[in-house]
């Protein structure tokens, strides 16, 4: 479980699923392409949309007096990406990697039949 601190508030996060990421698309975010892009302060009002359950506007509202009020807005997104570390869905959705990448044949034929050694 992630913990977000808004507003000198501590959230608990639950594990992202697919309600969450479909509230954020109905609040006109979509999330894929923000991250993309790198779109910090879209990625923060949306997560803030999920952690709240509020709409936009009042994550809008949430946050802007969260950065008033000496917070950062990576406290939010920092959150946001453990949550997305913790959750296969979200994972998934956003392209990120979840196995380490496999070995190439000729690595891994080499590993099974090390070379032998020879005396010159």
């Amino acid at each position: 479980m992630v913990k977000v601190k808004i507003n000198n508030k501590t959230y608990n996060v639950q594990e992202l699923q697919f309600g969450d990421y479909t509230h954020m698309e109905s609040q006109g975010i979509s999330i894929t392409e923000a991250f993309s892009r790198g779109q910090m302060t879209l990625i923060a009002m949306a997560f803030t949309c999920v952690v709240l359950k509020c709409d936009r506007a009042e994550a809008e509202r949430v946050v802007t007096q969260h950065i008033l009020g000496g917070g950062s807005m990576f406290d939010i997104t920092d959150a946001f990406a453990e949550a997305v570390k913790q959750s296969d869905f979200f994972k998934k959705m956003l392209g990120i990697e979840t196995e380490e990448p496999k070995k190439s044949q000729k690595k891994k034929t080499e590993e099974e039949n090390p070379a032998e050694e020879t005396e010159e």
